[in-house]
């Protein structure tokens, strides 16, 4: 993902009531606005039912649950601390324990004693309901993009905070904590039961492994929603397909000056392959991308390297689109071999094209019930709807499973993902709590309160 600028609240929550009727049923079109040009409208805002509006009335007029709110803003010094300790442990994909055990140590702390670390890394920790109602899933990944070795101490400047992996997606696990010991302080009980946790393996080869694991386990899951550090405003109810491969070129190898003009190179083929897949032409809408990310090979500078290697990311919110890409792709590379091979006419090269990464197109429809709670929320609670987008995430697996699936920000500013130069401003940060909370509650239901949106699947 990348930075979409912080979008301020315009009605305070104490002004909320007296015009919701007003500000949630309408309907409005997804509009481009400022936003980055790879944040584009997947769908038009839906009509809030009346149902789902009723509901977030109910939430928000009851005493115990503005008093949940008002404990939110209260602790967001203490929920961005937690950030920043989460932060400070480093988490590549496949060596997430560490975080881990802390995080679950946190859900622990909070009330949420059966707080567990399963067989695939995932921290999962169930607060039942009544039983009566949907089981609601809450995600942020443990994961990030940055090798174990980073410098991931957080540095303040001018009021941002700095530290790779700050955004994506800590301050997300963050939050599930800070909700869980709220909701219990508060005593609020639930007619379903919410499921908090930290997958394993959303970046990167991790590929998803962590959400695999998860909705093998709890197939039955009646909606997902995750955290990404997203401005609030938006909200991602589609997956973006994804295909990753490994190319490897394979030769003899030789000497540069004895073997020249009879042993092909694994790296000349390769080159020639990543210029010519530099210069595909993809449709902007639907937005499709590819980039060769990784290369390495070679032995030495004097030597006809006998193997070379690069991982390249595909990437498009159209299955259809995502396909052909992926056929244009792999002819260049087996070309750039057959060309090399014709060229010197012995010891032919061999490639091999290996999936690493897989992640499908899929979408929650847009006048889902999880997508009415969401947008109602906002409009509630005063914050103007943006887009909604597309994106990369673990909604992949529960969205495939035709798990209602949405993904929505925890709150607060966020800036350079996947770079060094990861940023958070923590000013308002409860906001984009509080917006996410509600939706989370009206999708789930509470007791004396509300009734769930979403519908509980027969087991």
């Amino acid at each position: 993902m990348g930075y979409i600028p912080l979008l301020r609240y315009r009605i305070p929550l104490a002004m909320t009531l007296a015009i919701f009727a007003l500000s949630v049923t309408g309907p409005t079109q997804a509009n481009e606005g400022d936003a980055p040009v790879w944040a584009m409208p997947v769908a038009a805002w839906p009509q809030v039912s009346n149902e789902v509006s009723q509901n977030i009335n109910a939430l928000l007029a009851d005493p115990s649950i503005r008093k949940t709110l008002e404990d939110i803003k209260a602790n967001e010094s203490e929920t961005f601390n937690r950030t920043i300790a989460l932060t400070e442990i480093p988490a590549p994909p496949f060596k997430e324990e560490a975080r881990a055990k802390e995080f679950m140590k946190m859900l622990n702390s909070a009330g949420l004693t059966d707080a567990r670390i399963d067989k695939e890394g995932n921290v999962i920790a169930l607060r039942k309901g009544l039983g009566a109602g949907p089981l609601v899933i809450l995600d942020s990944h443990l994961d990030t993009v940055f090798p174990i070795e980073t410098d991931v101490k957080v540095k303040e400047r001018n009021g941002k905070y700095y530290a790779p992996g700050i955004s994506d997606d800590t301050h997300g696990l963050s939050v599930l904590v800070s909700w869980a010991k709220i909701l219990e302080l508060n005593n609020i009980k639930t007619v379903g039961d919410l499921l908090f946790v930290g997958t394993v393996g959303e970046e990167g080869n991790g590929n998803l492994r962590g959400a695999r694991a998860l909705l093998k386990e709890y197939p039955n899951a009646d909606a997902f929603i995750g955290f990404e550090p997203l401005t609030s405003g938006y909200i991602v109810p589609l997956n973006t397909g994804v295909y990753r491969y490994e190319v490897k070129y394979s030769g003899l190898g030789g000497h540069s000056f004895a073997a020249f003009g009879t042993v092909p190179s694994a790296i000349h083929p390769m080159g020639r392959a990543i210029a010519n897949i530099a210069n595909i032409k993809v449709p902007k809408n639907p937005r499709t991308t590819y980039n060769v990310g990784i290369v390495r090979g070679g032995r030495s500078v004097n030597t006809i390297s006998p193997d070379a290697i690069m991982e390249i990311d595909m990437r498009s919110t159209d299955q259809k689109q995502l396909d052909i890409l992926d056929k244009k792709i792999k002819g260049i590379i087996n070309k750039s071999v057959e060309d090399e091979n014709k060229f010197i006419g012995a010891n032919p090269l061999t490639v091999t094209i290996n999936k690493i990464g897989e992640r499908a197109a899929g979408m929650t429809p847009n006048n889902s019930p999880l997508i009415q709670a969401a947008l109602g929320s906002m409009r509630a609670m005063g914050q103007k709807e943006e887009m909604l987008i597309g994106g990369s995430t673990n909604a992949e697996v529960p969205i495939s499973l035709n798990i209602p699936t949405i993904i929505i920000s925890p709150g607060g500013t966020f800036e350079g993902f996947h770079a060094l130069t990861e940023a958070m401003d923590p000013k308002d940060s409860y906001k984009g709590s509080q917006i996410a909370l509600i939706t989370a509650l009206t999708a789930v239901g509470v007791q004396g309160v509300s009734k769930p949106v979403i519908i509980k699947k027969i087991k």
